[in-house]
């Protein structure tokens, strides 16, 4: 129902958009697809007696209503142009991921040991923190189709006047990385505190997180030092999402 209900927002809102129009039903629609999100992953947890991220499903399933929760706390200028549109297609493309048979355990194996808080905040704030980057590789996307756009001289149409400022867009995607790796700071963070208090977890996710932690901070570090092109540093924030997502996912 959490696909449908995105699906039906995502279709709502480019028709308003390429009409010219705000629409609040898309809105209403994302938010029914959180609530449905909020259900499963309850239900999935309950279960597992733990934070329901015990398979790629899940994992993907977080990223869901990570990504819806973060389209929905964002202002309306970002829910309302082309960027947000293009948010609820990526939750469904991600949920009809997690739906792929095999990806989905179809009883979930219950923990056998207690939950533990800093291992908890650990799972939780990454995926958090992916939703936000996420969101930054939706940015990206955007801004290299308006980089085009510009390029060849097609500002007529009625999409590209819906578009933002291609330098706003920048301001986004950077202010966006800023955010879902301070997220990731905190679930790093958390992560050393599970293996301190000897909790049970996988070391392979913490390294890789902490892998891809150094990575955007460098990308980032190097941007305001050295100074990145907005079409090179939307190309970088893209793969890197990609990238490091498949390496979870694989892990």
């Amino acid at each position: 129902m959490a696909t449908v209900f995105a699906a039906a927002g995502g279709l709502v809102g480019l028709r308003s958009l390429l009409r010219g129009r705000h629409s609040a039903a898309a809105v209403g629609w994302m938010v029914g697809a959180l609530a449905c999100q909020i259900v499963f992953l309850w239900l999935r947890g309950s279960a597992r007696g733990a934070c329901p991220l015990g398979d790629s499903g899940e994992v993907l399933a977080y990223l869901g209503w990570s990504l819806t929760l973060c389209y929905l706390l964002t202002g309306h200028t970002y829910r309302w142009s082309p960027v947000g549109v293009f948010t609820a297609p990526m939750v469904v493309a991600v949920q009809l991921a997690a739906l792929w048979p095999g990806m989905l355990e179809k009883v979930p194996v219950r923990s056998s040991t207690a939950a533990n808080a800093w291992g908890e905040g650990h799972a939780a704030m990454s995926v958090l923190s992916y939703g936000m980057l996420g969101m930054a590789a939706v940015t990206a996307a955007m801004f290299l189709v308006l980089d085009r756009k510009l390029k060849g001289s097609d500002v007529e149409s009625g999409w590209f006047r819906a578009m933002p400022p291609v330098g706003g867009l920048r301001v986004s995607m950077l202010r966006l990385v800023w955010l879902g790796w301070f997220l990731m700071t905190v679930g790093n963070g958390c992560g050393v505190m599970a293996g301190e208090a000897g909790a049970r977890g996988s070391t392979g996710h913490l390294v890789a997180a902490i892998a891809v932690w150094l990575a955007y901070l460098v990308l980032m570090v190097f941007e305001r030092v050295r100074g990145v092109g907005g079409r090179h540093l939307a190309m970088w924030v893209g793969a890197m999402f990609l990238i490091s997502l498949t390496v979870f996912l694989l892990l």
